[in-house]
C-alpha cells in the first residue's frame, strides 16, 4: 500500500487512492480492513496529495502546456490574457513544490530498502507540508477567483502587478516556512518587473503586451491622488523640484512640437495595479525617466543629436537593476536609491 500511497501523493491516483474532481484524493471505500486510525492518517495525507494535484493542474493550465487545450477548452481564446506575471508565479510555485517531490523520492528509496515502512513514518516525513500547502493554496485560489476591479479587466484573473501585491500581502505574516515559500515565489515574479523596468528606464521601451505593468501608454485615468510632497521634492540639481523639472520638460516638448509630434507618445501610471510596497512617488520617478529617455531618443533621430541621456552609463545601471533582481527580498531603500541615481543622471542632461 505504501507504494500506491506514494504514487497517489505524486499525482497518480489508482484503485486504492481514488481521485474525485470535487472532493479530491481519498481512500477507496472498498478496503474495510483498514483500522479507523489508519484511515484517518491516510485521509490526512490525501489532503496533501489533493493540494499537490491542484497545484500542478494550475501550473499546467497557465504556463501554456498542451494539456490546457484538452482539459480547458473554454480558455483557449484567453491564453494571451494570462500574462507573464502569472507564468512567473507558476514558475515560482513549481520551485516551491520541489522539496515535496524530493521528500516523496526519498520515501520511495526508504521503502525499497525497508518494505515494512509504516504509514506513520510517511506522515511524519511529510508533516512539514501540512501547513505550507493550505497556505499557498489560499493564494492560488485568490488569484483564480478574485475579479480585478478595474475597467480593462472586469472579468479577468488577478492580473499583472496585482499578483505581486497578492503574494506580498500573504507573505507578510504567518509561519516562517510559509513566508519563505511565498517570498521565493515573489522573487521570481519580481524578475519580470525588473526586466520591464530595465527596458523602460534604460531604453524608453514599454514591453507590456498584456497591459500588466504599472506604466501604460495613454493619459491617466484621473484617479492618481495628488502628492504635494513629490512636487516639492528636491532632486539635488540646483534645488530644482520634480514639478519644476516636469514643467521644463513640457516647455521643451512644446518647443520641438513640430518635429517630434509624430513620434512622441503620452504615458501615465496605472495606479490601480501598482503594488502597495512601491510608493506612487517612486513610480512617478520611474515614469519620468522612461519618458525622458524616449524623448531624448526621438530627438536623436529627428534632430540628429548625439550622445546618451544616461551619459553612456546604461551598462552600469543595468548591472544595478540586475543586482536588485538577484536579492531574495525586495528592499524599497535599495530600489529607490537606484531609481534616484538614474533619475538624477537623466535630469542633468535635460537641464544641459
Amino acid at each position: 500500500m505504501i507504494h500506491e500511497l506514494l504514487l497517489a501523493l505524486s499525482g497518480y491516483p489508482g484503485s486504492i487512492f481514488t481521485w474525485n474532481k470535487r472532493s479530491g484524493l481519498q481512500v477507496s471505500q472498498d478496503f474495510p480492513f483498514l483500522h479507523p486510525s489508519e484511515t484517518s492518517v491516510l485521509n490526512r495525507l490525501c489532503r496533501l496529495g489533493t493540494d499537490y494535484i491542484r497545484f500542478t493542474e494550475f501550473i499546467e493550465q497557465y504556463t501554456g502546456h498542451v494539456q490546457q487545450q484538452d482539459h480547458h477548452p473554454s480558455q483557449q481564446g484567453q491564453g494571451g490574457s494570462h500574462g507573464i506575471y502569472l507564468r512567473a508565479f507558476c514558475t515560482g510555485l513549481d520551485s516551491v513544490l520541489q522539496p515535496y517531490r524530493q521528500a516523496l523520492l526519498d520515501l520511495e528509496q526508504e521503502f525499497l530498502a525497508d518494505p515494512h515502512l509504516s504509514i506513520s513514518h510517511v506522515n511524519y516525513s511529510l508533516d512539514q507540508f501540512q501547513l505550507l500547502f493550505p497556505s499557498v493554496m489560499v493564494v492560488v485560489e485568490q488569484i483564480k477567483s478574485q475579479k480585478v476591479r478595474i475597467f480593462l479587466f472586469p472579468f479577468a484573473l488577478i492580473h499583472g502587478c496585482q499578483i505581486l501585491e497578492t503574494v506580498y500581502k500573504h507573505s507578510c505574516g504567518g509561519l516562517p516556512p510559509v513566508r519563505s515559500a511565498l517570498e521565493k515565489i515573489l522573487a521570481v515574479c519580481h524578475g519580470v518587473m525588473y526586466k520591464q523596468l530595465s527596458a523602460w528606464m534604460l531604453h524608453g521601451l514599454l514591453l507590456d503586451q498584456h497591459e500588466e505593468f504599472f506604466i501604460k501608454q495613454g493619459p491617466s485615468s484621473g484617479n492618481v491622488s495628488a502628492q504635494p510632497e513629490e512636487d516639492e521634492e528636491d532632486l539635488g540639481i540646483g534645488g530644482l523640484t520634480g514639478k519644476q523639472l516636469r514643467e521644463l520638460q513640457d516647455l521643451r516638448l512644446i518647443e520641438e512640437e513640430n518635429m517630434l509630434a509624430p513620434s512622441l507618445k503620452q504615458f501615465s501610471l496605472r495606479v490601480e495595479i501598482l503594488p502597495s510596497y512601491i510608493p506612487v512617488r517612486v513610480a512617478e520617478k520611474i515614469l519620468f525617466v522612461g519618458e525622458s529617455v524616449q524623448m531624448f531618443e526621438n530627438q536623436n533621430v529627428n534632430l540628429t543629436r548625439k550622445g546618451s541621456i544616461l551619459k553612456n552609463q546604461e551598462d552600469t545601471f543595468a548591472a544595478e537593476l540586475h543586482r536588485l533582481k538577484q536579492q531574495p527580498l525586495f528592499s524599497l531603500v535599495d530600489f529607490e536609491q537606484v531609481v534616484d541615481r538614474i533619475r538624477s543622471t537623466v535630469a542633468e542632461v535635460c537641464l544641459s
